[in-house]
This record gives C-alpha cells, structure tokens and sequence, in this order.
C-alpha cells in the first residue's frame, strides 16, 4: 500500500463503523514490508477492541508483490 489506509478500509478490516475509526484512530505509521500500524487512544470502548492487539493497534497487511509465485500457487 503506497497511500495511508482511509477509515473505510480501516473500519471493514477491524469490524467497527467508520464514525469509530475516526472518533478513535490516533496515528498510523508505515511499516518496512509496506502494511500500516493502526494506533487507536486508550479512551475506545473495551467493546470495540476484539480486532486489537493489548496496545490498541492493528497491522494493516500490505498486499503480497504482483509477481509473488506463492500467490499463483494458491
């Protein structure tokens, strides 16, 4: 992923609404393999946190390399 992920992306790979991505993503930080580290504020509902680590953060996976043989191999 070239461009940081918008909330809509964020909000369908953690299963939160959007209006939630926003009230609570708090930075989001590019990774060397190309996947995003998602920080989200401490104040979150403990009922929104299932798709988070203990420190509030999820990795955006960044897609594999069009020419990947693994991918074909699937």
């Amino acid at each position: 992923m070239d461009c940081k992920p918008s909330n809509q992306e964020v909000a369908v790979a953690i299963g939160i609404s959007e209006a939630e991505v926003v009230r609570y993503r708090s930075d989001t930080l590019l990774l060397g393999d190309g996947s995003w580290l998602i920080h989200f504020t401490f104040v979150m509902p403990k009922e929104l946190r299932f798709g988070l680590t203990g420190s509030f953060t999820h990795i955006l996976k960044a897609p594999p390399p069009s020419g990947d043989r693994r991918v074909e191999a699937l």
